[in-house]
């Protein structure tokens, strides 16, 4: 595998209108920090026949932090547009993730069918479920996306369109693996006689490691899961206003217990991970549609006599109690995930039309509410509420958010290989791509393929306050038909800007141009541009097809 380093880039402009740095004037990184944060809380104001009620004022609304009165300090009525965001797919031979000028509020419905945690039983109408939903849309005219999340992470079965009828015959052609890491905890038959004490034994080394295996594939479902949402939040968060995402599973994989009686210290693993994902959600302002695909009840099989699990007397090999338990546990996850973003929950079957439509209706039309939280706010989960003086009005917004000590500090590589991997571009920076050049390579029956990625005007965060200072992150990876890695590229860019580069970043942008040396093959490129000082990224994918 080939590796293109900092020696072997060139960054067209930004580089060029730098001011030299001497050793001693060299620091630590700073970020942007403020002493206050701004919070943005979207809300589904509606009437009790479901329809958006219209013309609300500011001052018709009750805005509260952990009980205390707030200010609303951004108020707007938003309507959003139907019209799909395009993106450039290689007309005029550029790529790019947004189109340029693009800034109207839009509305994207993201739909991912989870087959990681979704058991056997009910992942088997899934597909037939999500058909039927597709076909009674056919005419929508909505902005769709459909992806699944498998053992390998999500994939993308067809990106934005408004007909959802090439969704469907998409989903008909698609090879994704189906098989869930979470299946249904199996009880032992009971027709071994009266051989009691032996088969308990057995019995009980059985389930203590299935429960050990349970515990391992349950942590890889977390992972994958956890890796999903981050990259639909991050792909997203550069898009102003409300999301949909339309998420169809048995449940997430997570503990639904409150932060404040979760027992883990503020600096656990476990917690850092959980608290960044719910900031990552909040921040992209992604409302969950969490759709139920279980079936109703979880029935018990009859007992056929003899020694069951539940007959030895201790309830953690109980099967039928844990199944219980996890029918509750996802629920409470579902209703989770949608209560904390300010999407809705459908459970008990999987009415994935009916998901579908609260979801569009939401987006269509929606209040912007925002407040500056207090300097003296303490790090963590804070409860918003929200009231109206209106009479008969339904309200639908995210029920708290997380305040970090540093919302901006972030380390580069776990974000950039994330944009790396996903199937689709994060639209946090605008960037677009074009191949430039092709001469022979260095290396015997390789050429070296010439790009330029262009970042438009104001693209990025430049902290004047400390000498025009700006730090980006630059990445490339291309890979073949298989998935593999056949080379990559990556460049970090730490420069204060002298007044004339400044003005350029400002007022035209920047032109970055490198290379990378392949052998002859297909492949697809994707590039990554990462805002270092506000964690913002974008991302582009560019296939390219090398010949002898």
């Amino acid at each position: 595998m080939n590796r293109a380093f900092n020696s072997a880039v060139i960054v067209a402009i930004a580089l060029a209108l730098v001011s030299p740095l001497r050793a001693q004037d060299v620091q630590s990184t700073p970020t942007l920090k403020s002493s206050t944060e701004l919070v943005l809380v979207p809300t589904v104001v509606n009437d009790k026949s479901g329809a958006h009620i219209a013309n609300l004022k500011k001052e018709e609304f009750v805005l509260k932090q952990d009980g205390k009165p707030q200010s609303v300090a951004v108020f707007e009525e938003v309507k959003t547009d139907s019209a799909r965001a395009r993106r450039s797919e290689g007309e005029h031979g550029t790529f790019s993730n947004i189109e340029p000028g693009s800034s109207d509020f839009h509305r994207l419905n993201i739909i991912v069918l989870d087959f990681v945690n979704t058991p056997f039983a009910d992942r088997a109408n899934a597909r037939k479920e999500l058909l039927k939903f597709l076909s009674s849309v056919a005419e929508a005219g909505e902005p769709m996306c459909l992806l699944a999340l498998t053992q390998g992470g999500l994939t993308m079965i067809h990106s934005f369109t408004d007909d959802p009828k090439l969704l469907a015959a998409a989903l008909r052609q698609s090879p994704v693996n189906t098989s869930p890491l979470i299946h249904e905890p199996q009880t032992a038959p009971g027709e071994f006689g009266s051989e009691r004490g032996f088969l308990e034994r057995i019995i009980r080394a059985n389930l203590e490691g299935e429960a050990r295996m349970s515990s391992l594939v349950g942590k890889e479902a977390v992972s994958v899961t956890v890796q999903a949402l981050q990259q639909i939040a991050k792909a997203f968060r550069g898009l102003p206003g409300r999301k949909s995402l339309i998420w169809a599973s048995s449940g997430f994989p997570f503990p639904v217990t409150p932060f404040s009686q979760s027992g883990c210290e503020p600096n656990c693993p476990a917690r850092d991970s959980y608290d960044n994902l719910w900031r990552m959600m909040n921040d992209a302002q992604i409302a969950i549609y969490s759709v139920d695909l279980r079936a109703a009840t979880v029935g018990t099989a009859q007992d056929p006599g003899g020694v069951r699990p539940s007959d030895i007397g201790d309830p953690q090999f109980d099967t039928d109690a844990q199944a219980r338990q996890n029918m509750e546990d996802s629920s409470d996850t579902l209703r989770l995930f949608a209560e904390n973003t300010g999407g809705k929950a459908f459970l008990g079957g999987s009415d994935l039309i009916q998901a579908f439509h609260q979801a569009t209706q939401d987006a269509s039309s929606y209040y912007m509410l925002g407040y500056y939280v207090s300097r003296n706010s303490k790090p963590g989960w804070h409860a918003i509420s929200l009231a109206i003086t209106m009479k008969g009005a339904h309200l639908r917004y995210r029920n708290g958010f997380l305040l970090s000590q540093d919302t901006t500090s972030s380390s580069a590589r776990p974000d950039v290989q994330l944009a790396l991997a996903s199937p689709f571009d994060f639209v946090g920076v605008p960037v677009s791509v074009t191949w430039s050049g092709r001469e022979p390579g260095k290396s015997a029956g390789t050429t070296r393929l010439q790009f330029d990625l262009v970042m438009p005007a104001n693209f990025t965060s430049v902290d004047e306050s400390d000498q025009n200072h700006m730090v980006l992150d630059i990445a490339a990876v291309a890979r073949n038909p298989k998935g593999e890695v056949v080379t990559e590229l990556y460049q970090h860019i730490d420069r204060h800007l002298n007044s004339d580069g400044l003005a350029q970043i400002r007022h035209n942008g920047m032109t970055y141009r490198s290379h990378l040396q392949l052998p002859p093959g297909e492949y697809n490129v994707r590039f990554v541009v990462r805002d270092s000082l506000v964690n913002r990224i974008g991302s582009v994918a560019a296939p390219l097809k090398v010949s002898p």
